[in-house]
């Protein structure tokens, strides 16, 4: 049977058939759960039997349907820096034996489809279009060999990226790329086992119907099931854990003069045989103020302390 696509569809765990969403929980008569975050964590096994025995009736047309991030509470949101040749090259940057490795913070995680929110007091947001994968059974120490083997699926993402916060923060990425709605990822988890290469796909984002980034997964400097074996290493790997891989050249930032996001701008991020995101960028509304205190614009306060 072709590719399961998991997705995660008005906040209940489904199947996506042929433009068709099956809710899991309906179709297996509650065998399988219907929050996402369950299925990913603890019956993987019984969502694929469900995809494998076909045959699906009903269902709703995806596009009646609000697709929300695939895995919306993770432990962990792991990041590579530099990973694509080009882009090492665009920045400048050398490439080191191992490659930079962030968090973002799980609070960032957004949907497919949802708007990207523009920091009020910065101006320098850029995109950067990535190959993200979900962590299945997890562990220690797992060879390349069984790198593959060790995820869920693939996802789309983007690595949104304040840049003036990114770098005053030196090499201390995660706090500029973890505002709020700045990791969108989806639409769906799809499995590895029907795609051509999983390690040669095509990832292409677009700005407002301009393509500014296109290239081939295959210029990665290290690989998913490379990076699987490099974060194994280090840390205990779980279920539904994310990582996104790293993004190819043709980032705002290297562009002269650089180029960032503006509100009305929409990012399209597509990645073949996977799927593609579309999200608009927005402004932020007027800061939260609670009673008893006063806090000035978050931006002003970040900028002030330079």
């Amino acid at each position: 049977m072709e590719t399961m696509r998991f997705v995660n569809a008005g906040g209940r765990a489904a199947l996506l058939v042929d433009g068709i969403v099956h809710d899991l929980n309906t179709i297996t008569g509650g065998a399988v759960p219907s929050a996402p975050m369950d299925v990913v964590l603890d019956h993987w096994e019984a969502a694929l039997d469900a995809h494998s025995a076909g045959a699906f009736d009903g269902g709703t047309p995806v596009g009646a349907v609000h697709l929300g991030p695939p895995v919306p509470a993770p432990r962990s949101v792991y990041a590579i820096g530099l990973n694509y040749r080009n882009h090492a090259r665009e920045t400048g940057a050398p490439i080191g034996a191992i490659p930079p490795v962030f968090t973002k913070f799980p609070s960032s995680i957004n949907g497919p489809y949802d708007d990207i929110v523009l920091p009020i007091g910065e101006g320098t947001t850029d995109w950067e279009a990535e190959l993200a994968f979900v962590v299945g059974e997890g562990g220690r120490n797992i060879a390349a060999s069984d790198g593959l083997d060790a995820v869920r699926g693939l996802m789309v993402g983007q690595d949104v990226s304040e840049r003036f916060v990114q770098q005053a923060a030196g090499h201390q990425y995660s706090l500029g790329k973890s505002f709020d709605s700045f990791c969108p990822i989806g639409p769906a988890i799809v499995t590895v086992d029907e795609l051509e290469d999983p390690l040669d796909l095509r990832i292409r984002c677009r700005v407002n119907g301009e393509v500014v980034q296109d290239e081939s997964t295959a210029d990665m400097i290290v690989d998913v099931p490379h990076l699987v074996e490099l974060l194994s290493s280090v840390m205990t790997l779980t279920a539904g854990d994310v990582c996104l891989t790293g993004t190819p050249a043709g980032v705002g930032m290297a562009r002269r003069p650089p180029r960032y996001l503006r509100p009305g701008d929409v990012v399209e991020t597509e990645i073949a045989g996977i799927g593609t995101m579309r999200n608009a960028c927005v402004a932020e509304g007027p800061p939260v103020r609670r009673a008893r205190a006063k806090q000035a614009a978050p931006g002003r306060v970040r900028r002030a302390a330079q």
